[in-house]
Parts: structure tokens; C-alpha cells; sequence
């Protein structure tokens, strides 16, 4: 029984053990300070991590909070990176931003893709002009052995791109007390293409399904929009013409027909425009068919006249 006892507490000195490595490995904690005359594009490099699996493993929510007289604010970021990457350094997404007073935010977070550095970058100097520490946070998400902890200073003059934040993502919900698998809700590939019920999206926005909605804005160049059917040199199809367009095609010109509808669906954006054009058009063959009804009762009018005329002469 004894070394039974004497086993059980060796097993918990070991995971004791292992659980306070594994989270010194995993939590890195600093405070940076920027002097009080910092300026835009002014940035502290503190510290770079170790993820395993041949660096695969980078990925890190990182956490900074700050006050400055009247400005204070808290933020978290997102930062992933793997093996082979380029060593370049990239702005790190903000997943959540708490500001107080202003609404401004002061710093962002770079991540170096290649040394798996981070740095803490000034964007704005809100606040009264004193000395702005900056506390930090870092926590691995995946597998890390560690932190090397590092103070380099100095200026990013120009604009860097966006980190990524995974290779691609979904929300898949349902019930898990029920049998039913769950159902993908939402997924954004790693084009920037979003797709709502559908795993493949293949534009900017793809839905799987019924939209409502109060209202749908589309924007278009000035110069797209059909009010050039209106100018002097525009020329009209002959309705002669465009019957027998229609008798033959079983559409308008520059309508796409119902099978290519079908096959390929249909731009809301360029359809509106198409039509505008075709009820602009129909304005303007109203418009010669009553210049022509004109003409015409004109003419009727002065021929009765004459007739009147002819009678009365006889």
C-alpha cells in the first residue's frame, strides 16, 4: 500500500510538473514602453516564440492593454504562422478592440513570419505627451517550448500587409444532443471569398439559399448607367428590326436569354442596368410614336377640313 501511495504521488509531482512547464512554455508576459515623444510607425520588437513541429505550430493570441490621460484601451489579436514562411513582417488581425473616451487605438501587433518575432507598432500618439507603457500578453493556442524575451526599437515608415489568420474557416452549428450532423452556416476560403451554406464559394459573397432583406444597394460608375440612351448620336433599333429580333431570339437584345439565366444566373448590379436601358429606350419609341400620332391627326384634321370645304362648295 505504501508504494502504492508513494507511486500516486510521484504521478502527480510529475504532471505537477509538466503542467507548470507546459505553461511557462505556452504564456509569455512583458510591459513596453514607448517614450513620451513616440511617433507613428515607432515599434518595440520584445520577443519571437519556439512552435514545434518545424514552426507549424505558430499560433498565438496576443493581448496588449494601455492608458495614456484620457486614452486608455485593450485589444487582442490573432497571430498564425507556420513552417517555410517568408521572414517579412505583417500586421496581426484584431479580433476584439476596448476603447474608453476617444475611440482611438494607439498600437497594433506585427508578426514576423520567418523569425516568429512580435512587435508592438504605433499607428496613433492620442493622449497627453507622456511615457505610454504598454502591457502584453501572449498565449500559444498550439504547441510551444518557449519565448526568447528581447528589447529592438525603431520605425516602420511604410504600410505592411495583413497577417492571415488561418487558411481558411467555418461555423458549423446545430444540436449536439441530437443525431443530426451539424450544418455549415458560414465559410470563408482563403481567397477572401465567403460562402453562406455552400463550402465553395465562388464570389465575394455566395449564398446557398433564400436572402431577405429590407433593401440591397448596388453602386455602379456614372458612366455605366444607361442615360447615354438619351444623348443625340444614340441610336435606336428600327422596330421593324427589333421584331424581328424578338420573333427569331425569343428575347431582347442584350438580354441574356432564359438558358444562359439558367446555367450561369444572372447579376442583379447589370440586369437593372440592362433594363433602365430598355425601359429608356421604350421611352424614347414612345416618345417618336406619339410625335408620329401628332403628325398623323394633324394631317387627318386638315384633310376633314378640306373635305368640309369641298362639300360646302357644291
Amino acid at each position: 500500500m505504501n508504494k502504492f501511495i508513494f507511486s500516486i504521488v510521484l504521478f502527480l509531482l510529475g504532471y505537477s510538473y509538466c503542467a507548470k512547464a507546459q505553461n511557462a512554455n505556452d504564456y509569455f508576459q512583458t510591459t513596453v514602453t514607448f517614450p513620451a515623444d513616440f511617433k507613428v510607425g515607432d515599434f518595440i520588437e520584445f520577443a519571437s516564440a519556439k512552435p514545434i513541429a518545424v514552426g507549424a505550430s505558430g499560433y498565438y493570441e496576443v493581448s496588449i492593454a494601455y492608458t495614456r490621460g484620457n486614452v486608455a484601451s485593450a485589444a487582442t489579436h490573432i497571430v498564425s504562422s507556420t513552417h517555410s514562411n517568408p521572414t517579412r513582417w505583417l500586421e496581426a488581425a484584431r479580433v476584439n478592440n476596448n476603447v474608453y473616451t476617444s475611440g482611438g487605438v494607439n498600437f497594433t501587433i506585427d508578426h514576423n513570419t520567418g523569425t516568429k518575432a512580435f512587435r508592438i507598432r504605433a499607428t496613433n500618439t492620442l493622449g497627453v505627451a507622456t511615457p505610454l507603457a504598454v502591457d502584453v500578453k501572449i498565449r500559444s493556442i498550439n504547441f510551444n517550448t518557449g519565448y526568447n524575451s528581447y528589447i529592438t526599437t525603431g520605425n516602420e515608415p511604410n504600410a505592411i500587409g495583413l497577417l492571415p489568420m488561418t487558411f481558411n474557416w467555418s461555423l458549423v452549428v446545430g444540436n449536439t444532443i441530437e443525431s443530426i450532423p451539424g450544418i455549415l452556416a458560414i465559410h470563408a476560403a482563403n481567397n477572401g471569398n465567403v460562402g453562406i451554406g455552400t463550402s465553395a464559394p465562388l464570389d465575394k459573397l455566395s449564398v446557398n439559399g433564400k436572402i431577405r432583406a429590407h433593401e440591397i444597394k448596388v453602386t455602379t460608375a456614372a458612366a455605366d448607367w444607361p442615360d447615354f440612351v438619351f444623348n443625340e448620336d444614340h441610336q435606336l433599333i428600327p422596330l421593324d428590326s427589333l421584331a424581328s429580333f424578338v420573333k427569331e431570339n425569343k428575347h431582347l437584345p442584350n438580354i441574356a436569354p432564359a438558358k444562359s439565366v439558367e446555367e450561369n444566373g444572372v447579376a442583379l448590379g447589370e440586369l437593372n442596368r440592362q433594363l433602365l436601358q430598355k425601359i429608356e429606350e421604350m421611352t424614347l419609341y414612345l416618345i417618336q410614336q406619339n410625335k408620329g400620332m401628332k403628325t398623323l391627326t394633324q394631317e387627318i384634321e386638315s384633310l376633314r377640313k378640306e373635305i368640309d370645304v369641298l362639300k360646302m362648295n357644291r
